[in-house]
């Protein structure tokens, strides 16, 4: 099965001329797998070597779900190896909380899982290398 998909300006090498997302085995697997983890509410890890297509899998996959289902996702970039309170901080940025963030960390915990299970989110996490 293959089909194309439009790329978006975030996609690697999409902006190349008559450039397009083929639909392949491994993102129709991608796509199958998030959508799953989404409707449980769970949490998933897509892993492999650098350069296989992870981002752009997730990016796709989970640009569609947007689309079709009114999935709502926060986009969270790390530096490489964050500390806890700049996890909290980045959670609390992408969650649109009101107010100043507290300062201490069980106080910040509470907020944020308030928060999600207030509105339930699909929370997309990428540690830069």
């Amino acid at each position: 099965m293959t089909s194309q998909l439009p790329p978006r300006e975030t996609d690697h090498y999409t902006q190349l001329a008559d450039a397009a997302v083929v639909t392949t085995r491994a993102l129709l697997a991608a796509r199958e797998n998030i959508a799953d983890t989404i409707e449980a509410r769970a949490m998933m890890c897509l892993h492999g070597p650098a350069g296989v297509g992870k981002a752009l899998a997730s990016n796709v996959c989970l640009r569609e779900l947007e689309r079709t289902r009114g999935e709502e996702v926060c986009r969270i970039s790390f530096r490489a190896r964050p500390t806890a309170r700049a996890v909290r901080y980045e959670l609390f940025t992408a969650l649109g909380l009101p107010g100043e963030p507290p300062r201490h960390p069980s106080e910040f915990d509470r907020l944020i899982l308030d928060s999600l299970a207030a509105q339930p989110r699909t929370l997309v996490v990428d540690e830069a290398q």
